[in-house]
Order: C-alpha cells, then structure tokens, then sequence
C-alpha cells in the first residue's frame, strides 16, 4: 500500500520522466489525491525548460533559470512592474560619484538554513563573482567594471568600479545572494544541487533536467509564500501543458498557443503576459563563418526584408508579439521611437542578393530550441516561405538549451545563424544585448569595430539623457549593420487558474510567494 510519505510528484519524477507530461502528471495526482485531501494542496506550475546548471545561479543569466532561482533566492535589487530598478535585499542605493555607489542593506534576512544574511556575507559572494574564477561566469562578465567590493558594517556596501558604470543598480538584478558558508563547504557543484538562499522557497527535491522541482517554504522567509509547497515541472510540448492545465493537473503554465487562451478564460482561468518583452531574433554567426553569403551586410539586409513579420504577428500568433524594430523593445531604457521595422520587400531582398553576387541564392543552416515559445514551429516554417521566395534555402537543426549554452560559452557556432534574443531582461537597458553582439563579448559571433567607441562611451556615460541619446544612435547603427534577423517583440504568456490570485512577472520570472489561493 502506498502512504502520502512514500509516494509524491517528486519520488514519481525519480522513476520517470516528464517529458509525457499529461500521463505522467496524471498518474501523479492519482495516486496523491488522498494525501492532498489532508494536507495543503500545492501549487503545481508547468515551465518549458529547466536550467541546465541546476542551482547555480552564476553560469548563465535570464530564463530558464530565474524561473527556479528567483523562487530561491534574492538578489539586492530587482526591476518592477514598470521596468524600473528598485531595491530589494537592498533597502536603498545612491551613486556617490563616478567610480562608487552605496547601498544599504534590509535588516533581518536570514538564508533558508538560519545563518544571517549581512553586507559581510554579500561581499563574499561579490568577492568571488569579481574574481578570476567567478569572472568566467556569465553573472561574473557583467559585473566585470566592479574592482572592490567593501562591508564597512553589516548593512552597507560599497562598490568601486574601474570606470564609471551607470547601470550597475541593474547589472545587481542578476547576482543572487547565496548562502557562501554552504558554497564553499559544498563546493560549486555540490552547491548547486543543494541550493542555499533567502527567497521564499528552499529546494526540497531536485530531479534532473527532466523532472520535477519540489520547493518548500523557507522557514526564515523575509516574504513568506501564501502557498508553502511548489511543483515545477519542465514540459516542453505545448499539447502537454494544455491538456494537463485543461484538466485541473497544473495551476499556472507558460507558453501556450494565443489561439488557445479564449478557452481558458472561458474556463475562468486569467492571462498575465510579460511587459519587459525581449527581441525573437537569429544571431548571424559572421566571425565563425567569414567565408558565409552572411559576411556581407547586403546579405544579412536581404534577409530582413524577406521575412513578412506583420503575418508572423497578426496571422501566426493575433497580434500577440508585434514586429521587431530594433534589439530593444518600446519600453527599454535606449529604444529609438524613430525606427520603424524592416519592410517586407521580396524584390528588395533579391535586388540586395544579387547585388552582393548571389543571384541564384544560398543554402545556410539555422540552430533552434524548439518549445521556448508560443507557435514556434508555425514561426520558423513562415521563415522558411518567406526566405525560400527570394531563393534562400533555411534549414532548420533543432539541438537542446544545454548544447546551445556550451556553443555560447565557447563561441563555437556550427551554423550560420543561431537562437539569441535580443534580451535586456534583468537590466531593462538596451546596451547588454548590444554589448553581446559585439566585439566587446568574449569570443564575439559579430565584431564590428566601428561600433566599439560608442558601446564603450554608452556604457560609462553617467548622464541619462546624453547616455539614451547615444543609445538611440547605437540602435540605428545596429540597424544599418544587421547582425541578427529581427524578428518580433516577444514576451511569455502565463496562464492562472481559477482560485488563485496574487500572481505577477517581474523580471520574466513569476513571484510564486505572492500567490494565494481564495477559497
């Protein structure tokens, strides 16, 4: 006989997987219905992917992982509804001069294992990001400007920088606190399968990239969760996280197709959509390919104007995503409203083809990650159309997020053009994508030195107005140069179920702690 103890989603995750998500989810809630009856019902939440570092917070930045990192822990500031930078374990921060900003921390945090959380313990973890070894860290590479971090007392801290950083407030959005004590005695790895930090939530059971996440409320919560236990489950397929939403499986879930939310809201179910959207675009991989067509900028135009974006947006996903101007979107600290997006010029796109020696067209390969967003599959075979017209043949190759992150790390690319949004998500700034579509990245895909003084210039000027002014003009330089083929304006989709209330987005990510359910 099976007991509430011996048997619950996370010890069904270690027996099979989730990848067949509506039979595996409900063979869970099957055989769990008598323990939920006597205990809390949990919030169960479908996601697409889950981060292939696990707990680690510091390898890579954005989604995937702050689907599960921001449930577990804090970083000192957070951007708010609006995409403003505000404090969080930081109570307030102001810029003293040029080279150092102060920020003074909240007062009674504690990590989930009961230690304090203090200015010396957040100098520790910025001790290590700004080292050698935490510098090879995507989190560590964008806070390469910070030369010294000081704890005077246990609530302030004050960071130095090599140059001025206008964005740093931002740049913090990114660096979780986690608990150092346990990251040295666990060490990176075994850290990051026992996660330690001051959210609302501590890691219960962690299955593997496949599986559930079972998180638990933290017992030393600053903010403590309406709802104590969450279930997270990775479920790539769009059919699976409707059917398993639909049939009163999942509470909250991601992603689904724009023409399936009128039957979830006639079901009483609400919609929350992202308002920090980021850019749907393919990075063209110049450096790794200079003997590519997509060496030449003609090329690279071409392309832009063979791609209808108004029927990817109004025919494909109803308006959903509008069409892409430019690598930031209309609310983003840097966007320039003068832009408008590419227009879809079929004879243009051959006019620029053959001007640049190809007449006759091209084959090239494309990288994908399939699942990450609504109506991707419809997406790309519109691509496809679109780019064949002009005699461009696009082969998609699908590969997983854990082999597209080592390609980025080591910038490697094995075809012409790659996934890579244009994403300021946490920082809300235009500068971070642009900074990676340069030659300021470690081994840059785009390096275009012409581009570089005004990055460096955008980056250290302290004054806002003359800082968005040399934003602006970046982004028409970019528009000029085409590094990427822009697609749409794209946020996430999150659909609640009945019952619930609270939910919110920030930063991309869904505050969990927040939710509650009403009866």
């Amino acid at each position: 006989m099976i007991t509430c103890s011996q048997q619950n989603p996370a010890t069904l995750g270690k027996r099979r997987t989730l990848v067949a998500a509506a039979a595996v989810l409900a063979a869970a809630f099957s055989a769990l219905a008598p323990c939920l009856a006597a205990e809390e019902a949990p919030l169960r939440v479908a996601v697409t992917l889950m981060p292939a570092s696990f707990g680690d917070p510091f390898r890579t930045l954005g989604v995937p992982g702050d689907w599960i990192w921001r449930q577990i822990f804090d970083p000192l500031t957070e951007s708010d509804d609006e995409g403003r930078i505000v404090p969080l374990l930081a109570e307030s921060f102001e810029n003293l001069d040029a080279n150092t900003w102060r920020f003074a921390l909240r007062e009674g945090v504690r990590y989930a294992n009961g230690r304090p959380f203090s200015a010396f313990s957040a100098k520790e973890v910025f001790d290590w990001l700004i080292s050698v070894e935490g510098q090879a860290t995507v989190v560590g590479w964008e806070l390469r400007r910070v030369s010294e971090v000081e704890a005077p007392d246990a609530r302030t801290l004050i960071f130095r920088t090599r140059e001025p950083d206008p964005v740093l407030p931002n740049r913090l959005t990114s660096a979780m606190m986690i608990d150092p004590q346990a990251w040295r005695e666990l060490g990176r790895q075994g850290f990051s399968r026992t996660p330690v930090g001051t959210g609302s939530y501590q890691l219960q059971d962690w299955q593997n990239r496949n599986g559930a996440v079972v998180l638990t409320a933290n017992p030393h919560a600053w903010r403590p969760p309406g709802i104590s236990r969450v279930e997270i489950y990775p479920l790539r397929d769009h059919a699976s996280r409707l059917q398993a939403a639909l049939s009163g499986q999942l509470d909250i879930t991601m992603s689904l197709r724009p023409e399936q939310l009128d039957a979830f809201r006639a079901r009483g179910f609400t919609v929350h959509a992202d308002n920090l959207r980021q850019i749907l675009a393919f990075a063209f991989d110049v450096a790794g390919h200079p003997d590519s067509p997509i060496a030449d900028v003609r090329v690279r135009q071409a392309l832009n104007h063979a791609v209808d974006r108004r029927a990817l947006s109004e025919d494909i996903l109803r308006g959903f995503a509008p069409p892409a101007s430019q690598g930031a979107a209309p609310n983003v600290f840097g966007h320039n409203p003068r832009i408008k997006p590419y227009a879809y010029d079929p004879g243009r796109a051959r006019a620029l083809l053959a001007e640049a020696g190809y007449p006759q067209g091209f084959s090239i390969e494309v990288q994908v990650i399939t699942g990450t967003y609504p109506n991707d599959l419809e997406i790309f075979a519109k691509m496809q159309q679109d780019l064949a017209a002009v005699g461009v043949d696009l082969a998609f190759r699908s590969i997983l997020f854990s082999d597209w992150i080592r390609q980025f790390f080591q910038g490697v690319w094995r075809t012409e053009l790659f996934t890579l949004a244009w994403n300021t998500a946490p920082h809300n700034d235009a500068l971070r994508p642009m900074e990676q579509y340069s030659c300021l990245k470690a081994r840059p895909f785009f390096c275009d030195e012409t581009l570089r003084a005004n990055l460096v210039a955008a980056g250290r000027e302290m004054d806002p107005q003359r800082r968005e002014a040399l934003l602006q003009e970046l982004a028409l330089q970019y528009r000029q140069r085409a590094p990427s083929l822009l697609l749409l304006e794209y946020g996430h989709m999150w659909v609640v179920g009945p019952g619930l209330r609270g939910f919110r987005v920030r930063t991309r990510a869904p505050q969990l702690y927040r939710v509650e359910r009403t009866g």
